[in-house]
């Protein structure tokens, strides 16, 4: 299969600079790790040399003294002991104000006005606002709202109880439906009614006794001379010669 080949892959001559093989060539260069990596290796076997001035040098030390708690705190520490601070609160203003801030939201202050004022004036009992509140209070409460009336008692022969009593018989669903309990339960058959006569007929048509009757309750006596009877006996008897 491949002693064709074999033979003509060494006379195929194909010129170094066809685009195909400058293609490929290339592709080569550009997928080779070796390749790829070579100036890095080159730079190993050079070395280098980095001073302590170098600016990356300088960059990371103050992105390191930046991010350190230490020197974050260093200006505190030296600070410490050689503070003296006010003489009293008033003197400092940091204290004042943070005294003035606690006084407003403070609820005990907010209220010591009205404390102190509450019990040193009294008001008329006629004042129009003492009024005004008293007439609202009463038209808001529940019990001057509601007036129970009073009970009283009144003849059974009176008029109006004799229609009220009368309207409530109308109203009643225990009286509109007292027929209706006294006939539930008894049972009653119309005998002789048009619907029952109706349902006997139709049951009389559609039974299917009636409808069918068998013929060995027909009573009848057959003539032995008929034609009927002679052709019956001269087929039998010619079906037994054969």
């Amino acid at each position: 299969y491949t002693s064709a080949w074999e033979k003509d892959k060494t006379s195929v001559h194909i010129m170094p600079d066809t685009p195909g093989i400058l293609l490929a060539q290339q592709n080569q260069v550009n997928f080779s790790e070796k390749l790829y990596k070579l100036a890095m290796e080159e730079e190993k076997k050079k070395g280098y040399d980095m001073r302590a001035d170098a600016i990356p040098i300088k960059s990371a030390k103050a992105s390191r003294d930046i991010a350190s708690d230490y020197k974050y705190k260093e200006g505190y520490r030296k600070q410490l002991g050689h503070h003296i601070g006010a003489r009293n609160v008033e003197d400092d203003p940091k204290m004042v104000w943070s005294m003035h801030v606690a006084k407003i939201q403070s609820d005990r202050e907010y209220k010591k006005a009205f404390e102190k004022t509450k019990t040193h004036f009294s008001s008329p009992v006629d004042m129009l606002g003492i009024v005004l509140a008293k007439k609202c209070q009463g038209l808001v409460s529940d019990i001057d709202y509601r007036h129970y009336l009073h009970e009283w008692t009144c003849l059974p022969d009176q008029n109006d109880v004799i229609h009220a009593k009368k309207a409530y018989d109308l109203q009643s669903d225990n009286c509109y439906k007292s027929d209706l309990e006294w006939l539930r339960g008894i049972g009653w058959v119309p005998i002789g009614s048009l619907d029952v006569e109706k349902a006997k007929k139709a049951g009389e048509i559609l039974s299917d006794k009636i409808y069918r009757q068998p013929p060995d309750t027909i009573k009848f006596t057959s003539v032995t001379d008929s034609p009927e009877m002679v052709l019956a006996k001269q087929n039998a008897e010619t079906m037994n010669k054969v």
